[in-house]
């Protein structure tokens, strides 16, 4: 039988109201008609329609009509005993679509129906993401087999993972070729080279516009131009390479021909594919017809002669700037790539890669530009980046654990949200004992927490470790209600819980931060007070003695002046040691600054035994000190103030034993004395 069984053959209709009522997500109870005869808070906040409005509404009424599924086909379905999940979506009240995963349950009562619940989750940011995310992948698929560029992907040993349809065209191998093997493409001689690059890259570091010979399946070469950047996966850590590569054969070619032809260089310009201006002492001297009309214009006319800054978006300009300058001072400006945002003639902007290279035209240094418009490369990239962040988000988050518990602790219900959770199936707490699954150190806490809250019939917050399946337990914050099946009049828990694992190692931290001292990892002051306070109340009610001892280092100023702070430091670790060797594992010692220290004692039979712990403390600390290379000796004083006959307060206590010290101290240190 399923859990579902199980709660409706022995919780009564009262328990199930409760769940209902305290269930985040939206539950409407329906007639056999689709009328709605109820719902809980969460499908007014998710709908924004009161309960009494949804009343006179049928289920249809809101739901988006849509082709994928028929709510009413559903609801008889349902109505003929099939529980059934669907993704639908509804509207607001104010006219906003809303997304939902929508379920379906028969509600029967002796056999016979008597209406269906319906569970709906809102998934609105989920299935925005989730297209934002598919539209923003398809995009970059698109992108990724249609570019012209060939493209890889390679493991941190090399390994090919990936590569697109430019790939296998430009260099003749299959991906099914390539996947898990060493890149082929690479000569031998180049091996060593290349791993110091893919070194470079492991640290984040990208490598553009390397211009290098490449071998094909055929076994000829091929010269490219390659990038190669760092894939990290969620943490920042460098998992893969990426690479690009762009055949460069032909751009050779011409680059030859400049040098053996000066008369056909603009011919062969004109020639190229790429748009390619030249620019010397920043005046656009020279444009081919791919760039005349990627800036704009028409015809060479309207473009020669403007000044390049005209054309690079403010946010460039500096970077520009700097390269106008170095081609001036340095002839042999060298061949640089870059990316910069540009603009067109009707002020329109673009990012474009470009690749710099200082050479003479008409005698005189210039600086050649060949540039590609990459701008929605770019945006498709950062559109991935967006919505994968978004997406994360989203999944990260845990649903809640709900559980109901009866007055023996068994469990009568658990959520399915138990097995993503714990890792436990939902199953397997059927009939199973609540506390069997709760840490030894917390189960008096709990059963104090049950058995109080079954009397009193309220609700109360606690926390507590369950246990989980490969992490041993985990920490909960659970909030607990009490309620009565009012069929059979059984007393049962509702609890809601959630884990808070990175809380309590935060709150653990701030409370060691807070209550302990940094220097000796004793109770500080603070966490001293407290329990001092606790151990009066615990000896007034019970009728027993408390003593207090005031302890401090006798010249311990001299240790600090004379031999430094830092043997200082280690001189107060060290006593605390042997003050702690002294004392009962119910005694507490604290640091209450400086070199003075408290010691409780709680539970004395009478006075006589703070005196016989004061004398072995001062016992201890007549052997000498050994701190690195320096071997000294030190003394003390100890006040003892008792409860009750020194004081009925902490403050009287601490006061009167502070005043023993004191007279010790004046008596010639060394020794202890009780406050009379």
């Amino acid at each position: 039988m399923t859990l579902m069984g199980i709660l409706f053959k022995s919780i009564s209709v009262d328990v199930y109201r409760s769940l209902i009522s305290n269930n985040p997500d939206a539950i409407f109870l329906l007639d056999e008609h689709g009328n709605i005869l109820d719902t809980n808070m969460a499908v007014t906040d998710l709908f924004g329609y009161s309960s009494a409005e949804l009343k006179k509404m049928s289920n249809t009424s809101i739901v988006v009509p849509d082709s994928d599924y028929d709510v009413r086909q559903l609801f008889v379905k349902t109505i003929g005993g099939d529980s059934c999940t669907y993704q639908a979506s509804a509207y607001h009240k104010n006219g906003q679509v809303i997304h939902l995963q929508v379920k379906n349950v028969p509600m029967v009562d002796n056999q016979k129906l008597v209406g269906v619940m319906v569970v709906a989750k809102d998934v609105t940011d989920l299935v925005d993401t989730k297209m934002a995310l598919q539209e923003a992948s398809e995009r970059l698929r698109s992108f990724y087999e249609s570019s012209a560029d060939a493209m890889d992907i390679m493991d941190l040993n090399g390994n090919v993972l990936a590569v697109n349809l430019a790939f296998e065209k430009m260099y003749g191998w299959k991906a099914e070729e390539l996947i898990g093997k060493p890149m082929p493409t690479i000569p031998k001689e180049r091996w060593k080279s290349v791993n110091e690059r893919r070194e470079k890259v492991t640290n984040n570091h990208y490598i553009k516009g390397l211009e290098v010979d490449c071998l094909k399946k055929d076994g000829s070469s091929i010269e490219v131009s390659i990038t190669i950047s760092p894939l990290h996966d969620e943490s920042g850590n460098v998992i893969a390479f990426s690479g690009i590569s762009r055949d460069i054969s032909e751009r050779k070619k011409w680059e030859v021909a400049l040098l053996e032809s000066k008369s056909k260089y603009k011919s062969l310009l004109n020639d190229s594919p790429e748009p390619i201006y030249v620019h010397s002492k920043g005046v656009i001297r020279y444009a081919n017809d791919v760039a005349i009309k990627m800036f704009g214009y028409q015809n060479p006319i309207e473009l020669l002669g403007r000044k390049i800054l005209d054309f690079i978006h403010a946010d460039s300009v500096e970077l520009v700037r700097d390269r106008i300058r170095r081609a001036a001072i340095d002839s042999d400006f060298p061949k640089e790539m870059m990316e910069l945002k540009m603009l067109r003639t009707d002020r329109s902007s673009f990012i474009a890669e470009a690749t710099f290279l200082g050479i003479d035209y008409e005698d005189e240094p210039a600086i050649q530009v060949i540039f590609r418009d990459i701008s929605e490369r770019k945006v498709i990239e950062e559109a991935l980046i967006r919505s994968e962040e978004k997406y994360r988000l989203i999944a990260d988050n845990m649903t809640d654990l709900v559980s109901i518990v009866d007055a023996n602790g068994v469990f009568k219900y658990v959520s399915p949200s138990y097995f993503p959770l714990l890792g436990f199936p939902a199953e397997s707490y059927e009939g199973a004992i609540a506390f069997d699954n709760v840490h030894p150190e917390d189960l008096t806490s709990l059963h104090e927490t049950f058995n109080y809250l079954l009397s009193t019939k309220e609700s109360d917050s606690l926390e507590f470790r369950i246990k989980h399946k490969t992490k041993n337990f985990i920490w909960v914050e659970a909030k607990v209600s009490f309620f009565i099946d009012e069929e059979n009049g059984s007393e049962h828990l509702l609890i809601v819980a959630r884990e808070i694992g990175e809380r309590k190692v935060l709150q653990e931290k701030l409370k060691e931060m807070a209550f302990h001292d940094e220097l000796t990892g004793l109770p500080n002051r603070r966490l001293f007070q407290e329990k001092m306070e606790q151990t009066i109340k615990e000896a007034k009610r019970r009728n027993r003695k408390c003593a207090l001892l005031y302890i401090d280092i006798d010249k311990f100023k001299w240790v600090n002046d004379q031999l430094g702070h830092n043997i200082g430091d280690k001189l107060l670790k060290q006593f605390s040691e042997r003050v702690m060797s002294c004392l009962r594992k119910s005694d507490i010692l604290a640091r209450q600054g400086g070199d003075e220290f408290l010691v409780l004692l709680p539970e004395i039979d009478d006075e006589e035994n703070g005196q016989t712990c004061a004398e072995r403390i001062v016992e201890s600390l007549q052997h000498p000190w050994v701190i690195d290379e320096d071997t000294f000796t030190t003394t003390s004083s100890i006040g003892i103030a008792v409860y009750p006959k020194d004081g009925l307060t902490m403050d009287e206590l601490m006061t009167n034993a502070d005043r023993a010290l004191y007279e010790g101290k004046k008596n010639g240190r060394n020794t202890f004395k009780t406050y009379s």
